[in-house]
This record gives structure tokens, C-alpha cells and sequence, in this order.
């Protein structure tokens, strides 16, 4: 992870001073998780490409204007948040209301593999569940166990306390546990969602 995050801080160096390899680079290691994160508050795929593209238009015309990032996933993610939010009047005239961004009808599907040692019906618990949760829960899980953010870049993120955060995270994950008998949380363990568990308090 530190050096991954080396790889980013020094494509940015060079990105900042011009080199239009390490811009092309930073585009196209980014875009498609910047897509996977904006349409999960919007079905209009146009307006999520339009707002991403814009960011990346922007980004290298004020190159040298901008200060250094620890992360330059976050710094995008942030960035695609905020631009949306600021285009929904753009878009309201002419897009269906339902497709218009909606921050509180976030997206969080999971799909199980087939080969999973999960039974069919805890799947079929935990896929509910999941469901049901707030959607700002959905979110923060998305962030913290897709994305792999922490909780204070998931606080600025989301405009939170960190309280919140992991009260959000913590009522989340508890409820779940609830819901899913010892032997799924077990077979769990064989499979990427148990991550979840794992992770819950950290």
C-alpha cells in the first residue's frame, strides 16, 4: 500500500510539471473507479461521464495551481462528489427525476459467487439486509470496504464527524451480525465479504 501510494504521489509530481504520459496514466487508472462510484448515485450513465470528464479537463488546466495529495483516488472521489451535486441543476430540465443524482438513494450491490460456501438462504439474509440498510450507510461501506478508505477520509468525504462515521459503520455491521447464524458468519470467513467483519472496528 506505501508504495502504491508512492506510485501516485510521483505520477502527480509529474503530472503537476506537464508530463502528459503520467496525466494520461492518473485518467486512465481512475476513471472507471470514479464511474463505479458515480453511478451508484445516479442511473444517468451520460451525466456521471460528463462530470468525470470535466474533472479530468480541469484538473490539467490549473496542473500548476495545484498542491501536492497523499491520495489521488480520494482527491478524484471528492472531487466527483462535489462536481455532481453541482451539476444537478444542469441537468434537471432534462433528465428524468429518477435518474438525476440523489444522495440519498445510494447503490450498494453485492453479487456472491457461485462458488461461495455461503448457503443459498444467509446469502439470501445477508443480500436483504444489505438492502435495507440507510443509504448512507451503503455508502460508507462501499467506501471503507471497496474503495479501502478510512474513516477520517470517509468523514471529508461524506461532509461527517468521525463519530458519526463509525457510529454509521458500527450500527451497520452489528445489525448484520444479527442477522447472519454463526455457520454463514463462519463460511463467511472463505469469502471477500467477510471483510466486513474484519474490519469493523478498526
Amino acid at each position: 500500500m506505501e508504495h502504491y501510494r508512492q506510485d501516485d504521489e510521483l505520477l502527480w509530481r509529474r503530472f503537476q510539471r506537464g508530463d502528459v504520459e503520467a496525466f494520461t496514466q492518473i485518467v486512465d487508472k481512475y476513471s472507471d473507479v470514479l464511474y463505479d462510484y458515480g453511478v451508484r448515485f445516479s442511473k444517468d450513465s451520460e451525466l456521471i461521464k460528463d462530470c468525470i470528464q470535466d474533472i479530468f479537463y480541469v484538473l490539467w488546466n490549473r496542473k500548476e495551481n495545484l498542491s501536492e495529495v497523499r491520495s489521488v483516488k480520494f482527491y478524484l472521489m471528492k472531487s466527483l462528489r462535489q462536481k455532481v451535486i453541482r451539476e444537478i441543476p444542469k441537468w434537471a430540465q432534462s433528465t428524468p427525476l429518477e435518474q438525476i443524482y440523489d444522495e440519498t438513494n445510494f447503490q450498494l450491490n453485492i453479487e456472491i459467487e457461485q462458488e461461495s460456501p455461503i448457503s443459498p438462504e444467509a446469502q439470501q439474509k445477508f443480500l436483504s439486509y444489505i438492502a435495507s440498510l440507510a443509504p448512507r450507510q451503503k455508502e460508507l461501506l462501499y467506501l471503507r470496504f471497496y474503495q479501502g478508505l478510512k474513516q477520517d477520509k470517509i468523514a471529508e468525504l461524506m461532509q461527517l464527524n468521525r463519530q458519526s462515521v463509525y457510529n454509521l459503520q458500527r450500527s451497520a455491521l452489528s445489525a448484520l451480525r444479527k442477522v447472519v447464524d454463526y455457520e454463514a458468519v463462519v463460511a463467511l470467513m472463505y469469502s471477500i465479504i467477510f471483510l466486513l467483519f474484519l474490519n469493523m472496528y478498526e
